[in-house]
């Protein structure tokens, strides 16, 4: 009886060594799984005109479902800011866009592709902007506020439905560049449709 006992024990052990064993390289093998999860930032729509001056700034995080798409989450924030020397003012403003986008790459599974190729992007992207920009009356003359000293502000939501082709260079790190275009441009937005974008992303 002793002896059937210590054998179920040992038995016990070791299976419980071996489950241990088992888990252990489950954990490992997991761990060198990469993550799907990517990010990265741009700098874009850059421009100098008329006494205006714009910036953009788009944080961004992607989901990786395979090698060629990606789909994910950019804040937009553009800094917009215009002089009017004949009135001795400025007006500025800090416009933000939450974005959801998604990317394809749809040439780098393809056998024999040069990594220029591989890298190329389709992307589509639809943005919600919280745009503030000058107040103006019907005759589109500034609208100033009570001490005649600052413009008034009038703000709004604007929606853009972006298609975009691109290109990126490396991996995981990449760099970036890429032409989008507003597919809903309208005479009321307050941005013209092209925007350009450079930047990096890592793991998408």
């Amino acid at each position: 009886m002793q002896q059937t006992a210590r054998i179920l024990i040992s038995f016990l052990i070791l299976i419980l060594f071996g489950s241990f064993l088992h888990a252990q390289s489950t954990v490992r093998k997991k761990e060198k799984e990469p993550s799907p999860i990517g990010f990265g930032a741009n700098l874009g729509n850059i421009r100098f005109f008329n006494n205006t001056f714009q910036f953009g700034l788009s944080p961004n995080i992607a989901y990786r479902f395979s090698p060629s798409f990606a789909a994910g989450f950019m804040l937009k924030a553009d800094y917009y800011s215009v002089r009017y020397p004949s009135f001795n003012l400025r007006f500025s403003a800090l416009d933000l866009g939450p974005t959801v986008f998604t990317r394809w790459k749809p040439l780098v599974n393809m056998d024999g592709a040069t990594p220029f190729l591989r890298g190329i992007f389709i992307q589509a992207e639809y943005e919600r902007a919280l745009i503030a920009r000058e107040s103006t009356d019907e005759f589109g003359n500034l609208i100033l506020n009570d001490k005649g000293n600052r413009i008034k502000t009038v703000r709004s939501g604007e929606d853009y439905l972006y298609l975009g082709l691109g290109l990126s260079s490396g991996y995981p790190f990449s760099t970036v560049v890429s032409i989008h275009y507003n597919v809903i441009d309208m005479a009321t937005l307050s941005r013209i449709p092209f925007d350009y974008r450079f930047g990096f992303t890592y793991n998408y």
